[in-house]
Parts: structure tokens; sequence; C-alpha cells
């Protein structure tokens, strides 16, 4: 669809200003305050404020009877310092330690743009709500946006996400057929064996070698307890032990995290690493604790309802402008969340050759909102039988 010149250049001036002004997970009161200003002119039905802390929602209720579908958009920024300067990017971070490296200052526009078309064209059925969440950088948004009642105040059935990914055909539209992102469990263990000097180790149960040897057992458990039709990443973040070169220590402390798609899966993994934790402690006379805290599920799109899109766009805006992969990545995203609500789909907007996202010198590309939009206006068109001409 072509979008009039003074309509996008409206959203990129709004992009690069809250680009400038990026608040962190549960900060974003002047960010909030911005959509909500921009939704009033966009002749909404409601606006609630306030979700889950900063969270925002909007209603726009169609001209016949139909179904509830969300739409939701992201935030919130980084809490880390951009590489840019002014004399690189106007429009760079004016706070310090703050940066919108993910992206979501430009997943907020397109949002807001497809909610202005929406509510002056009304020729849809059912209810179209528009989430614009809070603290997604930290998986925390989702799960207080939910607590505070969203599903019960606004009953969708649907729900659909869209993020933008380096790497991929700028402008091009990515939906995978289920897997889509990782599930993020986090761990801690805690070794603990019998200190000593460093020259008489007989006279010791050294924990630094157990933890040798249980990051390396662990790794069998993707290549050994896994099939290898599935797929699971154990990665260590921090080892923490020892004070000095000669003195065996009697503790060390390991974290790290754990990434997987399928819930049984999941299950197998944490169950195999509790195993292994007792064997290995157990075979060195020592003792182990782990203490497994499972965080953000999986996002598994709904394979149906991500053929129906992707086919609904490709018809619309051509066949290279969206296809349908099998190509999930490793990140995690609390869109999760809401999936055990309703059914929904997460696609990805290619932005072409640019550094990933939570890279000091990454950058929204601003020459895509319109194929973003499209997305939207799609999700109406394909899920709530949206008549406007195309």
């Amino acid at each position: 669809m072509q979008y009039e010149a003074g309509f996008i250049d409206e959203l990129v001036a709004l992009r690069r200003a809250l680009h400038q002004h990026p608040e962190a997970a549960f900060e974003e009161v002047a960010t909030a305050a911005a959509v909500e200003a921009y939704l009033k002119q966009c002749n909404m039905d409601e606006i609630h404020t306030g979700i889950g802390k900063t969270g925002i929602v909007a209603v726009i209720k169609g001209n016949r009877p139909g179904k509830m579908i969300a739409l939701r958009a992201d935030m919130d920024a980084l809490p880390m310092q951009e590489g840019h300067d002014a004399t690189q990017v106007a429009h760079c971070s004016t706070i310090a330690g703050r940066f919108h490296g993910c992206g979501h200052d430009g997943h907020t526009v397109m949002l807001l743009g497809a909610a202005k078309i929406l509510g002056q064209h009304r020729d849809f059925a059912g209810t179209l709500v528009f989430i614009f969440q809070c603290a997604e950088e930290n998986l925390l948004g989702a799960p207080a946006m939910l607590a505070d009642g969203l599903h019960e105040r606004f009953p969708f059935k649907e729900i659909y996400g869209l993020h933008n990914m380096p790497g991929r055909p700028r402008g091009v539209i990515e939906v995978n057929q289920a897997a889509t992102l990782t599930a993020s469990d986090i761990f801690s263990l805690t070794l603990q064996g019998k200190g000593g000097h460093g020259a008489v180790p007989e006279r010791c149960i050294d924990p630094i070698v157990m933890s040798a040897r249980l990051v390396a057992d662990y790794q069998t458990i993707v290549s050994r307890s896994i099939s290898p039709l599935q797929t699971a990443t154990i990665s260590f973040g921090s080892i923490q032990g020892g004070s000095s070169h000669n003195i065996i220590p009697d503790q060390v402390t390991l974290t790290g995290t754990v990434r997987t798609y399928d819930p049984q899966v999941r299950i197998e993994v944490k169950q195999r690493m509790q195993q292994i934790l007792d064997s290995v402690t157990q075979g060195f006379g020592g003792k182990g604790e782990i203490t497994y805290l499972a965080g953000c599920p999986a996002v598994i799109n709904d394979a149906e309802l991500a053929e129906k899109l992707v086919s609904a766009l490709q018809s619309w805006r051509g066949t290279e402008s969206c296809y349908l992969a099998n190509s999930p990545v490793g990140p995690s995203e609390d869109f999760a969340f809401y999936l055990d609500y309703a059914p929904g789909v997460y696609g990805f907007l290619g932005i072409g050759d640019k550094p990933m996202c939570h890279h000091p010198e990454y950058d929204f590309d601003d020459g895509v909102i319109g194929q973003g939009i499209d997305w939207w206006l799609n999700v109406a068109y394909a899920r709530a039988e949206y008549r406007r001409e195309f």
C-alpha cells in the first residue's frame, strides 16, 4: 500500500523523538504519554493507561460483529549506552545508559500508524485491541499486564506481534510455521568440596575440577539426551570460586541459561541436569545443589494462522513481500505469555545489513515503517475481514 509521504514523515519524526528519549523497563512514562497523545488523534473508542504499570491499551470497534483480536508492540529501551553520537546520528539517545537498541521505537510507531488508519476506516468485523507493552526486555512486561487483568478486560481470541530483524531481506516479512523464539530458563549451581593447599590435592575435594567435569558433561545432554530432530542450548555465563593460585576452594558457583523450543525437551533438560549434577558430585565425594528458574516460554506460532497471514499478504503485496519459514531464532520474547491465552503469530520484518539488535551501533530502519504497517493492516484484513480497498 502506498502511504502519503506526510503520514510516513510524521511517524519517522515520532520514532526519532522516542529514540532520543529512551526509557527502560517499567520506566516508560514519557514514552507512554507520547503514545497516548498520538492515539488521541486516531479516533480510538477507548484508551487505557497504566496497565502493568506503564502499558497502554487502545480499542477500536468495527462496524459489524466479530471476534476480538489483539495487536501488540513493545515500547521499552535497553539499559545500555548507544554507540552513536550526534555527529553520526542526529536523533541519538540523550539519556546516558538508555538506548533503543532493539527497535522498539520502530515497533511502536508502526502499530500507531496502523491504529490511525484503522481508526479512520472501520469496515471490519469485531474489535481490535492495540497493546503497547512495557518491559519486554526483561521479559516481565507481558506477565505484569496480564496480572493487571489485561485478558479479563480485553478477552482477545487471537494475538499478533512483529519484530524487526537485521540480517533478513529489507522490508520482507518472515513468518515461522511454528517454533519462533526460545524458552528462556536460568540456573545456578553450587558445588561444595573440601578446600586446602594446592600442593596436596589428595587431601581435598576440588570443586573446580568438579566444575570442569560438569560443564563438559552438561553438553552431552544436548548431544546425547535430546533427539537430533529437536534442539536445546545450555550455556554457562559465570564461574566463581577460589581466591589464590595455590588454594583449593571449598565452593564454586556457576550460572547459566537453558534455551529450548519444545516443552517436553524443556522438562527433559532440567531432569538430566539434576541427574548429572548428582552423579558428578557423588563421584568426587562432594555435594551439589541446583536452583533452576523457569522463565519465559517459547514463542510457537499457530501454523494455520501463520499460513493464512502469509498467503493474504502475498496476494496483496506480492510473493516477495512475505514468506513462510522454519528458521526459529535463539532469543526469547515475553509475547509467549499471551499465547497461553490465545493462539497467535509473531513475525520478523527484515531491515537488511545492519548491526544486530542490542549492538551499540544498531538503529531502526525508518524505510521499512510502511511494510510494518502493511503487516498490521494485513492482520486486520485476513482475520477481521477488513474491507478497505488495498
